[in-house]
């Protein structure tokens, strides 16, 4: 079954992404991230470095806006009926001293502990790519992506944040503006330059986890 959704992805839609996939771990995600600022770095003065932070992204994906990305690959029929199945009529219930509350209905979510949840969820981040081939777009996980922008661009890294936003209030994600943070990464022999407008409710700074 994962087989089958891995390979209904464009492939170029996956090279950006981390985790959940057959090839991608944390090791090969430092390795791309490094590689691409160093490549920039050749020919840039500065390189702005967005790492954007979604609030629990499992919990809050949209069950109708996932599937419905599902029906546009070439999957079997009682592939995509096996998915709805498995997704729809689930619930929750809280037990208190013994009490059990009524059964609610759950629409959001992918069902976490599942083998096919982690995969069916690279289908909702896999459209997201950067608007310049100038600028670079990586995904890792469930609950983050970064952004890298040059000094010498032709879309700008506020714009390239707006169109993530877009896309992010489009499918259903909240961007956690408190964890994402803007790193600054330079040129060894450069110690000053001008840099362009910061980006609102932003934090700037100089050592971030990733």
């Amino acid at each position: 079954m994962n087989h089958w959704l891995y390979s209904s992805i464009p492939a170029d839609n996956l090279v950006d992404q981390y985790a959940f996939k057959p090839t991608g771990s944390t090791t090969a995600a430092l390795a791309y991230f490094t590689r691409y600022v160093t490549k920039m770095l050749e020919h840039n003065n500065y390189v702005r470095c967005l790492m954007i932070d979604f609030s629990k992204a499992f919990d809050t994906v949209d069950r109708v806006i996932l599937l419905s990305k599902l029906v546009q690959l070439k999957l079997p029929g009682f592939v995509i009926n096996w998915i709805c199945s498995f997704s729809s009529g689930r619930g929750q219930q809280c037990k208190v001293n013994g009490a059990l509350s009524d059964n609610a209905s759950i629409g959001l979510s992918i069902v976490q502990g599942s083998g096919i949840g982690p995969t069916v969820y690279l289908f909702l981040k896999s459209d997201l790519l950067a608007i310049s081939e100038l600028n670079d777009i990586f995904k890792y996980a469930d609950d983050s992506i970064t952004l890298l922008v040059p000094e010498h661009t032709d879309v700008d890294l506020n714009i390239e944040y707006n169109h993530i936003k877009q896309w992010a209030a489009t499918n259903g994600l909240i961007i956690n503006s408190n964890k994402t943070k803007k790193v600054i990464f330079r040129q060894p022999r450069v110690s000053c330059f001008h840099l362009p407008a910061a980006i609102d409710n932003t934090e700037q700074v100089d050592c971030c986890k990733l």
